[in-house]
């Protein structure tokens, strides 16, 4: 893709700083995930000068650190995006390949080792607030793996019934109040958890970013603790069911339901950031936001825009179907993410270096000298050169895990990202806003897409050319190289067995479990 449009673009050997190991004090980290975030939700990703936005101070954020315009999730579906998060690991290798359910037994397995965990070992205090996702049993919950404080659903907010259903297509079920009719295993209240209790059953949806923030916000100022923090904060919006608070309603640009939820997530990232200048803490605080995969495309007006990464092949060849959440095309991993460590971080900078959620973990660890597990491989690089203005590589081999295509759910490579270009195998299978599916195909050998100068992904290179035959082999070498890596690795099988009595439920005698905080 072609980003000549923007004024800065990201110059190596732009500053001399200090190195990671020459940092006075270790940094606080704030890790803020964004659900369902959609590449154009920022248009700042498009034109920073002159396109308005319902994310001005995310926008900001990124004008003063580094905003990523080629940075991938790890894969384009909630629970597994989630875990390669916490591990720097690939589903392939952690054994988390879909979402795990209100009736899950499992979780990320155990000898998997969070990022939580490995700096609480060092030393830091660790919160987490939002949506878990990762498991609902006690040996999985957020304070059995690395977070001291936890505040936040288990599960995505649309997997249970709510007293207002919000958003959604389709409308979601409103949860019965008196605790008689016919039951619906399948919808309990969604819960919120303050630590290990349930406080709501179900949760007000319409108040709850208002809720994080508060609680991201007294987590951050605790002045009993002087230790370093890490705190993880993983929204609920952009998900569906939409709710917000009043103030937000008709107040975004196109005074919409999705712009007016923007503006609401805006907001409660302003909040939660405000707090680390307010305690003084602003300079020795790394900042990262990103999207833990892209819109769904699904829910139309209330989906968010992967734009330009539409998939047209898909749309035009492929019978129609989504090229967004659950898929393999860049509208469903390429997310927006930027940087922001005022004093280390040199702002104003656009990076066009391919960069991954799994380079997260190795990477705060580094900038915090914090040393990771040794008995595993990890599939993210630690990029700290690239975020302090040294050389780095810009190309890389990145692996994108079908998420959906064809139905399948193992966690196999959908799609190969080698340099400039991409592999595809799987596509179609997926709704799109109208309901079409498209075809489920598969492709050997693959589709192969520059998507650097074609990031709409519509014209495949000429399986005849000389170009396709080198970078085909190109692809077939990766794919030997991570499955020897794998064949090597400490390997770990998630549990996906499902309890009816595993769900969570503060009160049984309810048939929706209700209780209020």
């Amino acid at each position: 893709m072609d980003f000549t449009h923007h004024v800065l673009t990201y110059l190596l050997v732009m500053m001399a700083c200090a190195s990671s190991s020459s940092f006075n004090k270790r940094p606080n980290i704030l890790i803020i995930l964004v659900d369902d975030f959609g590449f154009a939700d920022m248009s700042g990703n498009w034109s920073p000068q002159t396109v308005p936005s319902n994310t001005p101070y995310l926008e900001s954020l990124a004008d003063n650190g580094i905003r990523f315009v080629d940075f991938h999730a790890a894969a384009s579906v909630c629970t597994p995006s989630r875990a390669a998060l916490l591990t720097g690991r690939l589903g392939k290798r952690t054994g988390v390949t879909r979402n795990f359910s209100p009736f899950s037994v499992g979780g990320l397995p155990t000898n998997e080792t969070t990022f939580a965990e490995t700096f609480k070992s060092a030393g830091y205090r660790t919160g987490m607030v939002g949506k878990w996702h990762l498991g609902i049993t006690k040996v999985f919950h957020p304070n059995s793996r690395g977070f001291d404080f936890y505040y936040g659903l288990p599960y995505s907010n649309d997997m249970g019934c709510s007293d207002d259903p919000g958003h959604n297509i389709p409308i979601g079920k409103s949860c019965p109040k008196d605790g008689l009719g016919e039951e619906d295993p399948t919808y309990p209240g969604v819960p919120l958890y303050y630590n290990e209790s349930i406080v709501a059953q179900p949760v007000n949806q319409t108040s709850l970013s208002k809720r994080y923030s508060e609680m991201a916000v007294k987590f951050i100022k605790n002045e009993q603790d002087d230790r370093p923090f890490l705190l993880y904060a993983a929204l609920t919006h952009m998900h569906v069911p939409l709710l917000y608070m009043d103030h937000f309603k008709n107040k975004s640009l196109n005074k919409g339901i999705y712009g007016d939820t923007l503006l609401e997530m805006d907001n409660t990232i302003q909040t939660i950031v405000s707090a680390v200048k307010e305690i003084g803490q602003e300079k020795n605080t790394l900042v990262w936001v990103a999207g833990d995969n892209g819109p769904w495309e699904a829910k139309c007006e209330l989906g968010g825009d992967p734009s330009p990464f539409i998939g047209v092949w898909q749309k035009l060849e492929g019978g129609g179907g989504s090229t967004s959440k659950m898929t393999v095309w860049e509208g469903g991993h390429r997310v927006p993410a930027a940087v922001y460590w005022p004093g280390t971080i040199k702002g104003g900078l656009i990076s066009e270096v391919t960069t991954s959620m799994l380079d997260i973990y190795p990477t705060i660890a580094s900038l915090a000298n914090v040393t990771l597990p040794g008995d595993r491989i990890y599939d993210g690089k630690d990029i700290t050169d690239h975020l302090l203005g040294k050389p780095f590589p810009k190309d890389r081999v990145l692996y994108h895990p079908n998420s959906g295509a064809l139905g399948s759910v193992s966690g196999e490579f959908g799609a190969v990202r080698v340099g400039d270009y991409k592999a595809v195998y799987f596509t179609g299978g997926i709704a799109d806003c109208s309901g079409k599916l498209g075809k489920a195909e598969s492709h050997h050998p693959p589709l192969i897409f520059n998507v650097r100068e074609d990031p709409m992904e519509s014209k495949p290179l000429d399986p005849g050319s000389k170009l396709y035959q080198s970078i085909y082999a190109g692809v077939k070498m990766a794919i030997i190289d991570i499955d020897d890596s794998l064949k090597k690795d400490n390997r770990t099988v998630a549990d996906y067995t499902e309890d009816p009595n595993a769900k969570p439920c503060c009160n049984p005698h309810h048939v929706v479990c209700r209780c209020q905080d």
